[in-house]
């Protein structure tokens, strides 16, 4: 009776160890831990099954438990995509979201439990360390205690505050860096104005497009940018990837002056002695090259994984937001042109920017996706010369520089919007029979347009046309290595394929500017008198447009032709000549 008597109450505890209840003392304790030899003192058990039925005990001696001690970070593993970064919580041969096929590994995180108390994890807690060694003089060493955990992405304001008040201060541009030159200039364009204080940007692009050419033009101007008046705070450039002589051979390739004399470079991948350079040299600006190269010394797995990317990104943040320092991140970019690692790095950071450019041109293209401070999708164009990136003062003649040497290609020139500026693109068209076999698919190679695009608008032609397109090979090249991924440009693409098709040239100087419906109708697309304004500027004395596109045409387009068509058919009869639409 007594031993039942004992386990009775052992089973008890079970229970109220369970919910949070203290374990019992005296007989009770003693059988506990004649039942589990291996239990942790201090621990919470928590039992497989309810012990109790009825009030009586099922199965005590065989009742399963699992102890974790307090304190103790646990760990789980993910599955994460080599190439897009995707998680499951499974293993699979083949990515759900890229379809890439061998590309899963096996990752360890921490648990929720492990990174309690606050957001932020290791990187808030990095960042605390920082705040404690400008207090102290040195960086302090990483804490396990639950305090060192609490945190979040930006620090707490002191009370809540007025629109109104913090309106009056009177931000505008003398907030912003102003960074100087022609480079300057287009750039501070695309960053809305300048660069803001304690903003984190990301700048993204395919290996080879010019990234850290233009990072350590960039640290040259803020360089030279006097902030408050002093101008002794100096420019920290982080690279993971180089050492400092191969960077400082870049810089004397381009040419750098005295303005390199106030630019500390530092060859480095651990976030704490990157937070400690910082705090020391009191930067004024820091470049870090690239983030996915960084490491936290907390974090078990490897650099570039998931939650390094994402806790060093946390801290460096941190970091800015405290110190009103700018902090410029390099992000490498995946197969498909996304920027590798977490989703939810783009979405830490305040400015996302991609660069596009093949390697066959020397064209470069700044397009800002994301601004918090700022306008989206506003492009800069540069070129790329030995002495680094310099500006493309009128883009759209740098496009249409060759036209007159093959006057028998069929081409077409449309204006797209490329943010706030109008930009002329010219996109040509190569049909001829399909060279395949009986029942074989004809070829299609889009360059510079969608496939999706370029299938819809044949489908469009096929149906209110006479042009079977399906029966032959279809090529298209946008010029200088652009991508039109505007609607407004559907017109031009459609009367460059039916150009070669029909074997009929599209007169020079018209432009051609529309979107096409499925029905065979243009839909007007904004900004048309923009558009039209622009190709006027560069000589061109007809254009075909929508219904309603040269309504409120000013003086500026006195000299232009401006033709409305309701109809892809009307379009092609009035470029092309009669008969040769439905």
């Amino acid at each position: 009776m007594r031993a039942a008597h004992l386990a009775s109450l052992a089973a008890r505890s079970l229970y109220q160890a369970r919910v949070g209840a203290p374990l019992p003392r005296g007989p009770a304790a003693s059988m506990m831990r004649a039942l589990f030899p291996h239990a942790i003192p201090g621990s919470t058990w928590i039992p497989s099954r309810p012990p109790l039925t009825n009030g009586r005990v099922r199965g005590t001696l065989g009742v399963r438990c699992m102890a974790t001690a307090a304190g103790t970070a646990r760990t789980k593993h993910v599955y994460v995509c080599k190439e897009c970064k995707e998680q499951t919580a499974q293993w699979s041969g083949q990515c759900t979201a890229c379809g890439a096929w061998g590309t899963m590994d096996k990752v360890a995180v921490l648990s929720p439990a492990a990174e309690s108390g606050g957001g932020g994890g290791g990187g808030a807690r990095a960042a605390a360390r920082f705040v404690q060694g400008q207090a102290s003089g040195r960086m302090a060493a990483p804490a396990s205690s639950a305090q060192a955990r609490r945190g979040q992405w930006v620090e707490d304001s002191d009370a809540p505050q007025r629109l109104s008040d913090v309106s009056q201060r009177g931000f505008g541009n003398r907030w912003r860096l102003q960074l100087p030159g022609s480079v300057g200039s287009e750039l501070g364009r695309v960053l809305g104005g300048g660069v803001v204080p304690g903003s984190v940007l990301l700048v993204g692009g395919e290996p080879g497009v010019g990234k850290s050419t233009l990072l350590l033009q960039v640290a040259a101007l803020l360089a030279k940018v006097g902030q408050g008046g002093d101008d002794g705070r100096p420019v920290l450039y982080v690279s993971g990837e180089e050492s400092t002589e191969q960077i400082g051979s870049r810089a004397e390739r381009m040419g750098m002056g005295p303005e390199g004399n106030n630019i500390f470079l530092y060859s480095a991948t651990r976030l704490d002695s990157i937070l400690a350079e910082i705090a020391r040299l009191n930067a004024r600006a820091v470049i870090v090259d690239s983030i996915q190269t960084v490491y936290l010394d907390e974090i078990p797995s490897s650099a570039g994984s998931v939650t390094q990317v994402r806790e060093c990104t946390t801290a460096l943040l941190r970091v800015a937001k405290g110190m009103g320092v700018p902090m410029f991140l390099v992000g490498h970019v995946t197969k498909s042109g996304e920027i590798a690692g977490p989703r939810v790095l783009e979405h830490i950071v305040d400015v996302v920017l991609y660069m596009e450019g093949g390697r066959q041109s020397p064209v470069r293209l700044i397009r800002g996706v994301k601004n918090r401070y700022g306008a989206t999708e506003e492009v800069g164009v540069f070129q790329m010369f030995d002495d680094g990136m310099q500006v493309v003062a009128d883009p759209s003649s740098l496009f249409l520089t060759s036209r007159e040497i093959s006057l028998d290609v069929s081409s077409a020139v449309t204006v797209t919007m490329e943010g706030s500026r109008p930009m002329l693109m010219e996109v040509q068209a190569l049909c001829t029979r399909a060279s395949q076999g009986p029942g074989l698919p004809p070829t299609r190679v889009p360059s510079g347009v969608k496939r999706e695009r370029m299938q819809l608008i044949l489908a469009v032609l096929s149906k209110h046309t006479d042009m079977k397109p399906f029966m032959h090979d279809i090529h298209l090249n946008v010029t200088g290595g652009l991508i039109m991924a505007e609607p407004a440009t559907d017109l031009a693409v459609a009367l460059a394929i039916a150009s070669s098709y029909y074997d009929r040239a599209i007169p020079r100087e018209l432009a051609l500017i529309g979107e096409v419906g499925l029905g065979g109708e243009l839909r007007q697309v904004p900004q048309t008198e923009r558009r039209l304004a622009e190709a006027a500027k560069l000589g061109f004395t007809r254009a075909v447009v929508p219904p309603g596109g040269s309504a409120g045409s000013g003086r500026q387009l006195a000299k232009m032709q401006v033709q409305e068509c309701r109809t892809l058919a009307a379009a092609i009869s009035a470029v092309l000549g009669g008969g040769l639409a439905k």
